[in-house]
Order: C-alpha cells, then sequence, then structure tokens
C-alpha cells in the first residue's frame, strides 16, 4: 500500500479518536493529529516539489497557523480571546495559495475574473440566506462573535469560488481530488458549524467541526504525500471554449437572489424588512452589474472571433499574407473593372532541399524570412499572397513589375540562416502584364514566364511574350508523346557510340544512347526531351528500361568482343533505396557479367543532392562494384565539387568533358588536359576523353597517354544492328579507323 494512503487511513482514524476524546479544535489529541498532518505535508511538499511551489506552501501555512493557533488554546487554557483570532489567518493564506495554483493552471484574464466574480456572487447570496443572515438574526451574539462569523462567511466565499476554478481546470486524479476534497471539507465544516450552532448543536456541534477541521489537514497531507501532486498544476486539462460559465448558470444566479427575497419574505413575514432585504438587493444588483460586463465582453469576444475567423479564411495561416482564394478574388476584380493587371508568381529554387533536409520547421523559418523580404520589397500598395508551399504571387500596378522583379531577385537569393546554418536559395520570378480576360488567363501566362525562368537558369526574372506560349505548348505537346511513348513502348530506341583506344583503333566499350523519335518521324534531341521526361516523372520508367535493352544487347557484343557497355544512370535511379537489387536483377535476367557494366554518372546530380543522399548513394554504389560493376562519373570539370566526389565516392572510370578537349591543341589547354590525365592516374581512375571530333585531338591524346575516347571522329552512335555490323567487319578487318566524323 502507498506512503499516502497508509497515512490517510491512519490520519482519519485519529481523527475520530482525538475528535471523540477531546471534543472542540483545542484539545491535545486535536494538536498531535494536526502536528503529524503538518509534517507529512512538509515531507509530500518537499518530496515532490510541485509547481507553483509559493501556492502549496501558502496551503501549508494555513494548516500550520490552524495548528498553532490550536496549540496555543490547548496548552494556555486561560488565553485571552485575542489568541484565538489566528484562526481567521488561515482563510487568507488557503485563497491566496489556491489562487496562485489556479493562476498556474490558466492564467487569470479579465474573462475569467469576471467569471469568478459572478460565480462568488451567486454564492455569496447562498451564505447570506442560509448561514449569515439565520446566524446574526440571533440576539446573543456579542460583537466580536458577529464579526469572527462574517469573516468565516466572507473567507469561505472567496475560497470556495476559487476551489471551482481549480477543480474544473484540473485533471481527474486522486492528488486533484484529496486536494479539492480538504478544501469543500473545511468549507462544509464552517457551514455546519454556523447550522447547528444556531440549532444549538452542543456537543455534537464540537465534536463535528473538530473532526471536519482534523480531516481537512489530513486530506491535504495526504495530497501532498501522492505522487501526482507533482503534474497537479503542470498538465492542466485542456482548454475548451474559454466562454467561462454557461449561459444557463449566469441565468440561475440571477434567479437566485430575488428567489431567496421572496422565500425568505414568505417564510419569516413581520421580520424587519431592510435587515434581511437589503444585503439580497445590493447582491444581485452586483450580480446583474457584473452579469453586464461578463456579456459585453463575451460579445465583443465573438466579434473578434469572427473577425480572427474570417482573416483566417482569407490569409495563409503561416505567412498571413493573402491566401489563392483572396488573391483570385482581388485579381478578379481589377480585371473585372478593365483595368491592366501586373503581375508576379514567384518560386523558390532549391526550398524543397532545405526543407527535406532540415525539416519542416526550418522550411517555415526560411518561408517567414522570404515574406519578410518580400514584404520589404513589394511595399504596401502591393497584394502579397502564398499560393501554396514555395510558390508566391504579387499584385501591383503594371508600370513597377520590372523594377519590382528586378529588386526581387537578388533579395531573395541572400543566404539565409536557418536552424543555426546559412543556407542559399534563390527565386525564379514570371512577371506578366496585360488584359487576361479570366484569372486563369493571367496565372498560366505569369507561371509560362515562370517556366522559362527556371529553364533558362533560375535566379531570374521572365516577362511573359508570346513566343513563351508557343515555346509552352510544345513543351507540353512533348510531354504527352512521351507518356504515350512509354505506355506503349514505342517511339525509344538505342544507339551505341564505341569507345576506342587511340593507340590500336581497337573497340573496348560503348556508351548507350537513348533517341526518341515523335510520331511526325522528328528525331528529338535528348537535350530536349530527357529533361521533360525528368519533369514529368518518367525518367525513373525509362532508365530501367535502358539498362535492361542495353545489357541485353551488349552480352553477345561482350561474349565475341570483349567490350563492356556504359549506360547512364539519373539522380532519381540513383536515390532510390532499392537501385543495387534491381541493377543486380537485371544482371541475373540478361545473363550479362558484373565487369561488363559499366553505370555513369553526372556531376550536376551529386552536386544537386544533400550530404544524406550522396553518402546513401555511395553506398549503393560501393554494393554493385563488390559484383565488378564499374563507375564512371561523367561530364568532368563543369560542376562544383569535382575533387571532393573523386575522394569520396567509389570510382573507376572518369569521363573528361568535351570542353576540355575542343581546344587541346593549344598550349595552356593541352597542359590543363595533362593534369587531369594525371590527377585520373593519381587516384587510380581510368580516363576517357569526350568529344573527339579531330585527328589532331586524337594525335594529343595518345601523346598525353590517354589511351580510350570516344566521339564523332571514331563513330557517330549507332542501332544494336549497325553496331553489330560493324563489330564484326572490324574483327576480321583491321581496327577502328577514323569514321563519320570532321576531321582535322
Amino acid at each position: 500500500m502507498r506512503i499516502w494512503l497508509w497515512f490517510l487511513v491512519c490520519a482519519v482514524v485519529a481523527s475520530a479518536i482525538a475528535a471523540a476524546v477531546s471534543p472542540g479544535r483545542n484539545g491535545l489529541p486535536n494538536l498531535a493529529v494536526l502536528l503529524a498532518g503538518l509534517v507529512a505535508a512538509v515531507a509530500g511538499l518537499r518530496r515532490h516539489r510541485p509547481r507553483p511551489a509559493a501556492g502549496w506552501w501558502l496551503l501549508v501555512a494555513g494548516a500550520g497557523v490552524s495548528a498553532a493557533s490550536t496549540a496555543s488554546t490547548a496548552l494556555w487554557p486561560d488565553a485571552p480571546a485575542a489568541t484565538r483570532t489566528g484562526y481567521f489567518f488561515c482563510y487568507p493564506l488557503t485563497a491566496a495559495g489556491l489562487w496562485l495554483i489556479a493562476r498556474r493552471l490558466r492564467p487569470w484574464t479579465s474573462t475569467r475574473l469576471l467569471d469568478a466574480v459572478i460565480v462568488m456572487l451567486g454564492i455569496a447570496q447562498l451564505s447570506w440566506a442560509l448561514v449569515l443572515y439565520p446566524m446574526l438574526a440571533r440576539g446573543d451574539l456579542s460583537r466580536m462573535a458577529t464579526a469572527g462569523v462574517t469573516l468565516s462567511a466572507v473567507g469561505d466565499l472567496v475560497i470556495v469560488t476559487l476551489v471551482l476554478r481549480v477543480a474544473g481546470a484540473i485533471r481527474p486524479s486522486p492528488a486533484a481530488l484529496l486536494l479539492v476534497g480538504s478544501v469543500a471539507v473545511r468549507v462544509l465544516n464552517d457551514a455546519a458549524y454556523v447550522a447547528m450552532y444556531v440549532a444549538g448543536g452542543g456537543a455534537v456541534q464540537h465534536w463535528v467541526t473538530s473532526a471536519g477541521w482534523l480531516t481537512w489537514n489530513c486530506l491535504l497531507a495526504a495530497a501532498l504525500l501522492h505522487p501526482g501532486v507533482a503534474t497537479i498544476a503542470a498538465r492542466p486539462r485542456p482548454a475548451g471554449d474559454d466562454g467561462g460559465a454557461p449561459i444557463a448558470g449566469f441565468v440561475v444566479l440571477a434567479l437566485l437572489g430575488p428567489a431567496l427575497l421572496i422565500a425568505d419574505v414568505i417564510l419569516r413575514p413581520g421580520v424587519s424588512s431592510w435587515r434581511h432585504t437589503l444585503v439580497p438587493t445590493v447582491l444581485t444588483a452586483a450580480l446583474m452589474v457584473a452579469m453586464v460586463l461578463r456579456l459585453g465582453r463575451a460579445l465583443r469576444d465573438r466579434v473578434r472571433l469572427q473577425q480572427e475567423l474570417a482573416f483566417r479564411a482569407q490569409h495563409d495561416v503561416l505567412t498571413g499574407l493573402a491566401n489563392r482564394e483572396l488573391f483570385r478574388s482581388s485579381l478578379q476584380a481589377g480585371i473585372d473593372a478593365g483595368e491592366e493587371v501586373g503581375l508576379l508568381i514567384i518560386d523558390l529554387d532549391g526550398f524543397k532541399d532545405v526543407n527535406d533536409t532540415l525539416g519542416h520547421p526550418a522550411g517555415d523559418e526560411l518561408l517567414l524570412t522570404a515574406t519578410a523580404r518580400l514584404r520589404s520589397i513589394a511595399g504596401p500598395g502591393a497584394l502579397l499572397a502564398r499560393l501554396g508551399g514555395d510558390e508566391f504571387a504579387v499584385v501591383c500596378p503594371p508600370g513597377a513589375l520590372d523594377a519590382l522583379a528586378a529588386a526581387l531577385v537578388p533579395e531573395l537569393a541572400r543566404p539565409y540562416r536557418v536552424a543555426g546554418r546559412e543556407q542559399r536559395i534563390s527565386a525564379s520570378v514570371g512577371v506578366y502584364a496585360g488584359n487576361p480576360a479570366t484569372t486563369g488567363e493571367a496565372l498560366q501566362n505569369a507561371d509560362i514566364a515562370l517556366y522559362a525562368a527556371k529553364e533558362g537558369g533560375r535566379n531570374r526574372a521572365m516577362r511573359y511574350h508570346p513566343g513563351l506560349r508557343e515555346a509552352q505548348v510544345a513543351h507540353t505537346a512533348l510531354a504527352d508523346q512521351l507518356r504515350a511513348a512509354v505506355e506503349g513502348g514505342t517511339g525509344f530506341a538505342m544507339h551505341y557510340q564505341p569507345v576506342v583506344d587511340v593507340r590500336s583503333g581497337r573497340v573496348t566499350a560503348v556508351e548507350a544512347l537513348l533517341r526518341f523519335t515523335a510520331p511526325d518521324g522528328t528525331n528529338v534531341s535528348p537535350a530536349v526531351f530527357v529533361p521533360v521526361a525528368e519533369e514529368i516523372g518518367l525518367i525513373a520508367r525509362l532508365g530501367s528500361w535502358v539498362l535492361e535493352q542495353a545489357c541485353t544487347d551488349a552480352r553477345a557484343w561482350h561474349e565475341r568482343h570483349g567490350i563492356s557497355v556504359t549506360v547512364n544512370v539519373s539522380g532519381r535511379q540513383l536515390r532510390n533505396p532499392r537501385f543495387a537489387d534491381e541493377v543486380l536483377a537485371v544482371l541475373r535476367r540478361t545473363g550479362l557479367p558484373g565487369a561488363a557494366l559499366v553505370l555513369e554518372i553526372t556531376e550536376t546530380v551529386l552536386v544537386t543532392a544533400s550530404l544524406e543522399e550522396t553518402e546513401e548513394v555511395s553506398r549503393r554504389l560501393a554494393r554493385l562494384r563488390a559484383f565488378g560493376i564499374r563507375i564512371a562519373i561523367d561530364d568532368f570539370g563543369t560542376g562544383y565539387s569535382s575533387l571532393a566526389y573523386l575522394r569520396t565516392l567509389p570510382l573507376d572510370v572518369l569521363k573528361i568533358d568535351r570542353a576540355f578537349v575542343s581546344r587541346i591543341e593549344e598550349r595552356q589547354e593541352k597542359a590543363l588536359f595533362r593534369a587531369v590525365v594525371e590527377l585520373a592516374r593519381s587516384m587510380y581512375l581510368q580516363p576517357v576523353a569526350e568529344g573527339v571530333e579531330t585527328t589532331g585531338q586524337a594525335r594529343v591524346l595518345r601523346e598525353l597517354d590517354c589511351a580510350l575516347a570516344q566521339g564523332f571522329l571514331f563513330a557517330r552512335p549507332l542501332p544494336a544492328a549497325s553496331l553489330t555490323a560493324l563489330l564484326a567487319e572490324r574483327s576480321s578487318g583491321p581496327a577502328l579507323a577514323l569514321l563519320g566524323g570532321p576531321q582535322g
């Protein structure tokens, strides 16, 4: 059994014995029980340390004052009557403690104070009619007794109001029940004392009051000994509608005073009217005033709530900017008025990376900073809106559009301090000015300009013009064609470009290249259709198909000629947790050895990845290398962190971008290329030169001992059947010579 329960059982038994042996509050047995309760209360308070500490210490101080007054009268029976006034200090101490606990549970507001006053005035009417007036109506009370009864009634009135406030805010628990019960017993004990005094209770009156005061102290001590006391004020009951007392309760309290007054007149006819009507009349008037103030505040709160709800219905919760609905209605109002509208659509480039790597709170922090910058640039005359995610809109006079866009781009590109770290993002802005027929038309035109800004490299503003719409139409048509081609399995084909040993002319490998033919027979450049496929989410499916087809075609070439196949891998494929499993499954299905496959990744894929994503990619590539698969990095020298990736990623092949090769015959460029080749060798990587188009370039490659190269000088990309024929021809004849490209 728990300590608090042991104490409570023992204390209740001891209280009953003490009250029977020594009726009244002042006997030594009563003093012993009070002191035991006081010691237990202090021990529980020091053990569990509930908050607010001052509030609980004041409650214990009230019990201590009671014990001190009992001790003074028990040990000094002939003490003056003034020494017994110490009991009255229990009331302000208990009330102050309950006030602090109630404030910790729910901070006091003017509304809550008015509710407390209304409850107190209602209870005061009951107290006057049922306790105070009958007591004061007796003619044998001294002035001191009358003052004592009045002070006790006022103290109990305040305590009842506060304990009701506390009871309404705490979660139900044994400790909470003991606390509220202790205060309730004390108040009921005072009321019982007065009632029995009026009725002439005699010995029963003293026994009941003695038992009541002892029970109050014991319950308070048990509450403080209970472990749950530590969380009474720390975990309040969830606040619902903080409207205070219900209207029905106000009505009952308003009618209570007149009802009691009428009952008093009927039940006690002939009694002097001013004595029993003055106080109820004053209390009822005060209650009415308090209710009027409370209802007035309730109306103001309701109006404020309606205004807040109306604001939230038209504004973004996070930023406070206009939401999409208010934005569209404001824009439509300008269109309906026949005015030329000016519109900016702003998208934060790189926001998704911040949100994904640092979390949504960091993303929200960045959005708030960007919002503040937008406000500072746009000024009060523009309408700012958040359309969703990291997309914003500004409606402003057309004449201010270009200047505003020019100011926004660098301002939004300044570094952001987010989650204790500096983050850099940029902004793309679509600009539109005109007389659209609908809001949808204006948004569409601004979106087209925004897309053009992103396609142009981001971190810029682009103004809409009809040519952009034509490009967007072509883009949409291509996206539809790609979707249809993927679903129908038509339009795509694999071509392969040989990788040649520049010393012998022998083909050592081929690079798999995807080609797409539009329904009208037009060959679409990979530089055009691959970004669109990435944008519409088809690149992963295309990548899987390319890998499967390339491995299928390359098996025969590897078996007959010992060559390998290089397959480009997209960033989406690399970030797929099952990527390694899928590659190994393709090798099993096609029968191609791992040593005959080279997976090619680009620097740009790695630059745009987070640190965590790069580490995951590195682990997947290392697993594939364990099966003999080699890893190549493409377009070396065009990104930002090439050397870092050469050091950290599991690589085997370094493909040197055509930008290094095109001017390799010049002295400075030759020296730079030599340095790259030496770097590759020092890191045990095989260098491969891309974009070789002249015999002069091939001669320098042989001179620099860069053995492998590919380009139009040797062969253009060929369909599988053509490559098979070429390999068969060269296997029985001379090595691959200079084919199909410009020579010099």
